[in-house]
């Protein structure tokens, strides 16, 4: 996945859950207000039923969220107003703790003051329910330590789903730690390829050049001369094999202002000729058939040379007997078409859609009569996905392979 399109993603994610925690905190606070506009009716009604035994004339007030003052002209009894206090409250399943002080009107001094637990038993209420009504004005108060715990108990499904919330953020925000830490091991992964493959290449480039000399120097028939050819022969295979590793991340740094317009007919021309002396040595066959009217596209010659390369080159290595490869062209209406099909030993079904996988190859027990990384294909796949074209492999197994891509038209 290229930076640009993770970073996409990362702040689409990051937006969307964003919005999705404002509208919960949005909507938590709403739930939270109703239930606490309700408790706080409900306490009022209470203290109200309470005021009215004991006088016509009582106010009730709201000083503070969790406190209440009932104002009365009359003597107050504070034993009796913890009684109607706690049966009322029961009755309107007000179960939570509350501290009732009675105070004089006057100097607002203390005259009684009790906490009430919400576990303490119903007090029965007197034969009539009303307080004695002496001259002397006196308030009491209502104060609720645990009112918000209790409001926040009522909104269990919104505390449920905040943390359902949080806890999506927090996996999501793991998520994206995850795949940033793994771009980077890959980045240096590759980086650690690439510094030395080519480290490699320049003494094998020197044992090559040395074998050279040496060959030349020495006379014709010379019974070294086996030796060297062998050195020459096994160097080249070195070469060969870390040109392959190479391949296997070239195609993660194609820029589109590379391409150029060229013809894909010509380009196939080319690299079945490249193939001629090793078919002619297995009296194989390279069929092409390039039918498409219109065969520009435009594309990375070099790029697609190597994977049109690799596929030819897998074609003519699984196949047992003389590889005969047809290769055909055709136009559709989003571009060029091309099937490389060749009569090979063919993929198993359950491992097509894994073979354009890095560094994945095809069980075949302890033996592995072809070498190579498993890097060829998924090179294939890098380079038509950069020339935002599509590829497909079809075919049975024991019956051949045939290798579908789509190019875009130029």
């Amino acid at each position: 996945m290229h930076n640009r399109h993770l970073r996409k993603i990362i702040a689409l994610g990051t937006l969307a859950l964003i919005s999705l925690c404002g509208l919960q905190a949005y909507w938590f606070h709403r739930a939270f207000d109703v239930a606490e506009k309700q408790f706080d009716h409900s306490v009022q009604v209470a203290l109200r039923r309470v005021a009215d035994s004991v006088t016509t004339s009582a106010e009730v007030r709201r000083i503070a969220s969790n406190f209440f003052v009932v104002e009365t002209p009359r003597h107050l009894n504070g034993q009796d107003i913890d009684r109607l206090l706690k049966n009322e409250f029961l009755i309107r399943s007000l179960n939570l703790d509350y501290e009732l002080g009675v105070y004089n009107a006057d100097d607002d001094t203390l005259v009684y003051g009790n906490y009430v637990r919400a576990t303490q038993p119903r007090v029965a209420s007197s034969q009539d329910g009303t307080i004695q009504k002496v001259a002397q004005a006196q308030n009491f108060a209502v104060y609720f330590p645990a009112k918000t715990g209790v409001v926040l108990a009522s909104l269990d499904i919104w505390i449920v789903s905040t943390i359902a919330l949080l806890l999506m953020m927090g996996f999501f925000a793991y998520a994206i730690y995850s795949v940033l830490k793994e771009r980077k091991f890959s980045s240096l992964k590759s980086d650690f390829v690439n510094n030395m493959t080519h480290e490699f290449k320049t003494p094998v480039t020197n044992i090559g050049i040395a074998g050279e000399i040496l060959k030349n120097k020495l006379p014709e028939n010379h019974e070294l001369s086996v030796y060297v050819n062998i050195l020459l022969k096994e160097n080249d295979r070195l070469r060969n094999k870390i040109d392959q590793v190479l391949l296997g991340s070239s195609a993660d740094h194609v820029r589109r202002n590379t391409f150029v317009k060229l013809d894909i007919h010509r380009l196939l021309a080319d690299c079945a000729a490249s193939f001629e002396l090793r078919m002619h040595e297995r009296n194989g066959l390279i069929d092409l058939q390039l039918e498409a009217t219109n065969p520009a596209i435009a594309g990375d010659p070099e790029l697609l040379a190597q994977a049109i390369g690799n596929l030819v080159d897998n074609a003519e290595k699984y196949s047992n007997h003389a590889p005969k490869i047809t290769v055909r062209t055709r136009n559709t209406n989003n571009g060029v078409a091309i099937e490389i099909e060749d009569n090979g030993i063919g993929v198993p079904a359950a491992m097509r859609s894994k073979v354009f996988e890095k560094f994945f190859r095809v069980p075949s027990g302890n033996v592995h009569n072809v070498k190579g990384f498993g890097l060829g294909l998924s090179f294939v796949r890098e380079v038509i996905n950069s020339h935002r074209g599509k590829i497909n492999l079809v075919g049975e197994l024991d019956k051949g392979t045939t290798v579908q891509i789509l190019l875009p038209a130029a």
